[in-house]
């Protein structure tokens, strides 16, 4: 069924002019429920019900205003609804409805939440008594007068105690709040309308998610009121055809690896080994779907079945003892309700990609709803292309099929060489150990190594069905490794890729708001990742040392320790500078074959090998999943796979001509950097930090030197295809007194300022307060508003606190000392969940959180105490400092502190932070 409510706080109902213009909203939306907040009508009448309502199947239920202030009216349509009962409160109304279609029996409640701070906990507290009074599903939709989060309202500068409380009683009234499409706000108003804020919000329980499945909310504009009205819309998704997808519970089969045996002997295929793999998989789907209709079927309706069965024997059993052949008959049923109970968990945990939790622990719902969350999340009911809105699924498929065609087409515009950049380069032993023979060891290792429960490319088989049947399909593979050592080449349908849109953000609606991840094919990617082997371990060899990301040895946190740690130096000699936040546009889509092809030769790299590399790259075609349905057929001519296991190292080769061009500015005085240290040596100079693309820039605030990283940025595009987006890049200033417009305007960016924020961790900030961590419990909150608690086993919960939920932080208790304020917080959420909790979900805990923090063998739990992490974190550094003697952290640390050669200790104690590794900068 579907279902469809309108919130709308009007700002009084009394102006009959302000009611035709909501009646026409109403009549445009055609919602099944309408409610109306703030109507100011002291006694409604079935005359201005009907001034607002549309329909003669109308009926309603109110709350009358106090004063000239509140009011609440809900309208539905009879036909669709049956009112059962009706109850008002001091800021609410609720009517328990029946679906006349199904005979669902749920709730809705409207709210408006006070204004004053004063009246929030009796406004909480009236929720919590709705919630007592009935057991039924539930959905709340109205203005609640509060935001959980700063993003909530504009220049919130953090969390604040009455956003933690919001937070808190969703959690304990056992409530889901959706991402909002359509806008961020819901109310804009004050002087200018320069205030705004996300007043008004749907929210509703699991249960009221389990019926009404597909559940968006979105933000209609303004019209009549300062605030916006909401819209819920619920029913079911709509998709085309779903491809092929191997279920890994067929695994767990008694029988299944000789069947497949047998299956994949009896093709009869000639031809080159890939040509074999690619027609066997044909084959092997076509039986596989036939078997699976026939022989295993609904296991759901299996499990169900078995179970019924086993309530049949259990029944006699209670009315007279079982013969020996019925206890027999009722332990057969018994292990039949367990085998496909296991089947129906493995196969939903494999659809919910919760891999974390194992199977076999009861926690099948939990995989249905977290399948149907990811399921929800990825929904395209509507996107923008190009500044048009589509909503018609055709329109949609073919915009961004056309779309992404473009993205991934080279224009084959000229193109300037690489001869003036000097590359690190392999040496020649190496560079031939990177074209030996493929090994079945090798291979084997890989295929281990990989994850067996992730989404699958076009073939449609996951790793673990190479894995499980290894001895089955092994000549085959090794024939695949033999032919493209041998000829550099494979068959082309191999390389077929799926490219599914991730949205980057809650609400996303526009195409450039979603990232494109590709599913390669099977085949395809464990030759990528015995490719990806190789090469990730010579990547120190040919790539600088401001380069963090996918070099062995080199951590993200070491950038974020550099950045701080030079940003701090130069503050102390109080000379202005410059740092710049790049951003690149489209990254991994716009890289040239070419250029990348004549990166590697530079290197050193092989002939064969750079062959292998260029065919991996430009056999590749795709298809868009729009909605789970495959659309579209396109090869591409530039661009790299996110999701193909080589396109992370191939694309450093691209970034590393940057890193180049950045080095030759800052040897040739083009560029100053920041210098870290001096003091009794030469001192370090840092220009610039890599991870990935993201790109730190440091400079003097010198118009000159802008021009030239302008001009830099022109050349590095030129040669690579790669262009920086100036509108998204941040000019940040470092010091007082800098003409920030001025100097912008030399590149066209943005301006930003000290603190901000550096592959996610904070820049600049002082590290003592507590603001610095609102966005890990920020995380922690929306983590948690994700995760069904209910659903989950004691043990799936304890399994999530170890695995998940205490791994939130370590990012941030990495680098920074944890506030015992924060501290107290983020175990407060973590007992919470455990345990469940707070003032509306009276839960006793059980057991003291210093006890389940302990070890098993002392009767805890093994959860990790943050405050005892956080000092373990951070000593980790000091075997760091003691283990690795090259890396640039290391140069920069004993530049900075003039730390003695061999010696933990710095020559002089020098300003506030002391001595030494134990003292740097981001610790103080």
């Amino acid at each position: 069924m579907r279902i469809k409510i309108l919130c709308w706080n009007v700002r009084g109902l009394n102006d009959f002019e302000k009611r035709k213009l909501i009646k026409g909203v109403v009549r445009n939306q055609k919602p099944d429920l309408v409610c109306l907040l703030e109507t100011k009508v002291k006694e409604m009448s079935l005359q201005m019900v009907k001034s607002v309502g549309v329909g003669r199947f109308l009926n309603w239920a109110s709350v009358d205003a106090r004063g000239a202030a509140g009011g609440l009216l809900i309208l539905w349509d009879n036909r669709v609804l049956e009112k059962l009962e009706v109850e008002t409160g001091g800021y609410s109304i609720s009517v328990r409805f029946r679906n006349c279609a199904d005979g669902f029996s749920w709730i809705f409640s409207g709210v408006y939440g006070p204004v004053l701070g004063s009246e929030k906990e009796d406004f909480w507290e009236e929720l919590g008594a709705i919630r007592g009074l009935w057991d039924d599903p539930w959905c709340l939709g109205g203005d609640f007068n509060a935001v959980r989060f700063p993003e909530e309202r504009r220049n919130a500068p953090s969390l604040t105690t009455e956003m933690r409380r919001f937070s808190e009683v969703i959690g304990e009234l056992g409530l889901r709040d959706f991402p909002l499409s359509g806008g961020p706000f819901t109310w804009i108003g004050g002087m200018n309308s320069q205030a705004a804020s996300r007043l008004d919000r749907f929210l509703i329980s699991d249960q009221w998610e389990d019926h009404f499945s597909a559940i968006t909310q979105s933000v209609l504009p303004r019209t009549v009121s300062d605030h916006s009205p909401i819209v819920l819309k619920a029913g079911g998704f709509s998709s085309g055809k779903s491809p092929f997808r191997f279920e890994n519970m067929w695994l767990k089969i008694d029988g299944f690896k000789d069947l497949v045996r047998s299956w994949w002997n009896g093709y009869s295929v000639a031809g080159y080994s890939s040509h074999c793999i690619a027609e066997k998989l044909k084959a092997l789907k076509k039986d596989l779907k036939i078997w699976n209709k026939e022989v295993v079927g609904n296991v759901s309706f299996n499990r169900a079945e078995a179970l019924s069965r086993l309530q049949c024997w259990e029944a006699k059993e209670n009315e007279n003892p079982l013969a020996p052949g019925d206890m027999e008959a009722k332990n057969l049923a018994l292990e039949d309700y367990k085998k496909w109970a296991l089947l129906e968990e493995t196969s939903w945990r494999q659809k919910s990609r919760e891999i974390w939790l194992r199977e076999g622990d009861k926690n099948t719902k939990y995989f249905h709803k977290m399948a149907n969350a990811r399921a929800r999340r990825n929904f395209l009911s509507k996107i923008k292309v190009n500044g048009v809105t589509l909503s018609s699924i055709e329109d949609i498929k073919d915009s961004v099929c056309r779309s992404y065609q473009s993205l991934l087409s080279d224009s084959g515009d000229w193109r300037p060489n690489i001869n003036g950049l000097n590359f690190k380069e392999l040496g020649e032993g190496v560079a031939s150990s990177l074209e030996v023979m493929f090994t079945e060891d090798e291979i084997f290792a890989a295929l281990s190594s990989c994850c067996g429960d992730k989404a699958p490319g076009p073939d449609g088989f996951t790793m673990a069905f190479w894995l499980f049947c290894w001895d089955v399909v092994k000549p085959e593979i090794l024939g695949l490794f033999r032919e493209f050592y041998l000829h550099g080449k494979f068959q082309r349908s191999l390389n077929s890729t799926f490219l599914l849109l991730i949205p980057k953000k809650e609400g996303a609606e526009d195409l450039k708001d979603f990232r494109p991840i590709s599913l390669v094919g099977s085949a395809y990617k464990l030759l990528a990742k015995v490719l990806s082997n190789r090469l990730k371990s010579v990547m120190g060899e040919v790539i600088s040392d401001s380069q963090h990301a996918f070099v062995q040895g080199r951590q993200i946190l070491d950038a974020v320790l550099i950045a701080n740690e030079a940003l701090d130096s130069r503050l102390k000699v109080n000379k202005p500078g410059l740092l710049l936040k790049m951003d690149i546009e489209k990254a991994f889509d716009h890289v040239n074959w070419d250029f990348l092809m004549e990166v590697m030769s530079k290197m050193g790299f092989g002939p064969r090998w750079i062959s292998w590399m260029k065919w991996c790259c430009s056999t590749a075609s795709f298809s868009i999943l729009i909605n789970g349905s495959p659309s579209g057929f396109f090869h591409s001519s530039r661009g790299l796979r996110q999701g193909d296991p080589l396109s992370p190292y191939l694309f450093l080769f691209a970034m590393e001509a940057l890193s180049q061009l950045l080095s030759s500015a800052r040897n040739g005085g083009f560029i100053s950097g920041f210098k870290v240290g001096g003091r009794g040596r030469e001192g370090l100079t840092v220009s610039h930090l890599l991870f990935a693309d993201d790109t730190l820039i440091f400079c003097d605030a010198n118009a000159d030197q802008l021009q030239y990283l302008s001009w830099t940025f022109m050349w590095f595009e030129a040669i690579s295809g790669l262009k920086v987006n100036l509108s998204k890049t941040e000019a940040i200033p470092v010091g007082e007194g800098i003409p920030m417009k001025t100097l912008a305007s030399v590149l066209g960016c943005k301006i930003g300022s000290l603190p901000t924020t550096y592959l996610g961790l904070p820049l600049g900030a002082p590290y003592k307060s507590t603001r610095v961590w609102d966005a890990v419990e920020e995380r922690f909150r929306k983590r948690l508003s994700l995760w069904k608690r209910q659903y989950l086993s004691k043990g799936g919960r304890l399994t999530l606190l170890q695995s998940t939920l205490s791994s939130l932080p370590t990012y941030f208790l990495s680098l920074f000392v944890i506030p015992k304020r924060v501290c107290a917080r983020l175990e407060k959420i973590q007992r919470d969940f455990l345990w469940g909790g707070g003032a509306l979900e009276n839960k006793p805990h059980l057991v003291s959180w210093k006890t389940i923090c302990t070890t098993k063998n002392d009767g805890g739990l093994g959860i990790r105490k943050l405050a005892t992490f956080n000092k373990a974190l951070l000593g980790k550094w000091l075997w760091r400092f003691a283990n690795e003697n090259d890396s640039l952290w290391k140069q920069i640390i004993s530049s900075k502190y003039d730390l003695q050669d061999g010696g933990w200790c710095s020559k002089v104690v020098r300003d506030r932070y002391g001595v030494g590794v134990c003292n740097l900068a981001v610790w103080s």
